[in-house]
Formats: C-alpha cells, structure tokens, sequence
C-alpha cells in the first residue's frame, strides 16, 4: 500500500512538471511568434519543403552530375589512357618490357619506343599513355571493344594470357576475334 502512494505521488510530480514545461513551452513559442510576426505560421511547412527540395537538389548537382558537364570528344582515347596502366602492370600478360613494346607496336601502332633503350616498365607504359592522346578516337573502336571484353572478366584475362604463351600469338588478331 505504501509503495502505492508513493508511486502515486512520484505520477503526480512527473505530471505536474510535464505540464509547467508545456505551460512554459506555449509561453515561449507565443513570445517567439510575437517577435516574428512578419512570419505566417502557414507558411512554414512550404518555406521548409522549398528549402528541402533545393538542398536535395544542390546536392545531386554537386556529387553526381559533374560528368554531365564534361563529355569527352575522344572517349575511346580517355578509356585506354584509363585503362592501359593496369593492363600494362598485368605481369600474367605482360611479363617483360618488350611485351608491352610489342602491343604498343601491333595494336595501337605506336613505334616510337625503342626496345634496345633500358627504360623502367613505368616510363614506358607513361610513354605509351602519352602517345595515346595522338591517336585517332574513331580508330580505336575495335580495340577497346576487346580490352572492355579483356578485362571484364577474370577467366578472360587468364584466357588471354595463356593464349600469349602461344606460338605465333598476335594481339591484332586477338583483338579482331574479341571485338566481333
């Protein structure tokens, strides 16, 4: 019975507090429209809505569409500038310096790399990368269709390489096979 009572009074005081800090609450609002009376309380949830909708969108704009204001005159040329370096580091395909020279020679008609020269495998594939922005985007079509296909998948990557290993092997016939 007394624990009753007890938890009755302790409901009594949490009642009265909740309602001295609704009284407060409503004394303190009304203080805070009055100072704010050029404000409509209608308008608020539209005032928010707007400022919701715009923050959103300043968002999206800023994170997710800037590849929407830069649309590559050469995209075939930007992939493989993309794409060449880690292909090149690739050591399954490309186990020697005089690899990377061959396909530079065979499928993107480079010629300007000396194998006899002793560069590092880094200043030659820079070199190579470099050289790509020389090259005619609408000539590369077929080429990047096979290192798309190259390099979309695992297994065919170690297809590729094994093939490599292969006598007679030639990346411009490997790209004409891959591209179809």
């Amino acid at each position: 019975m007394m624990n009753d009572n007890k938890s009755l009074k302790n409901k009594q005081l949490s009642d009265e507090k909740k309602l001295r800090q609704a009284i407060d609450f409503v004394e303190e609002l009304s203080w805070l429209l009055e100072s704010k009376n050029k404000l409509r309380l209608s308008e608020i949830p539209d005032i928010l809505r707007d400022a919701s909708k715009y923050q959103k969108k300043s968002v999206t704009n800023e994170s997710f569409n800037s590849t929407e204001k830069y649309v590559s005159p050469n995209p075939n040329v930007h992939y493989l500038i993309g794409v060449l370096p880690s292909l090149f580091l690739d050591t399954d395909i490309f186990p020697k310096n005089d690899d990377i020279i061959k396909f530079a020679n065979e499928a993107l008609k480079i010629y300007s790399i000396n194998s006899n020269a002793n560069r590092s495998r880094f200043e030659i594939i820079g070199h190579i990368v470099c050289k790509c922005t020389e090259l005619d985007d609408g000539d590369l079509n077929m080429l990047v269709s096979a290192l798309s296909y190259i390099l979309g998948d695992k297994d065919n990557i170690k297809q590729v390489a094994k093939e490599k290993q292969s006598t007679g092997f030639s990346w411009n016939e490997t790209i004409r096979k891959l591209a179809k």
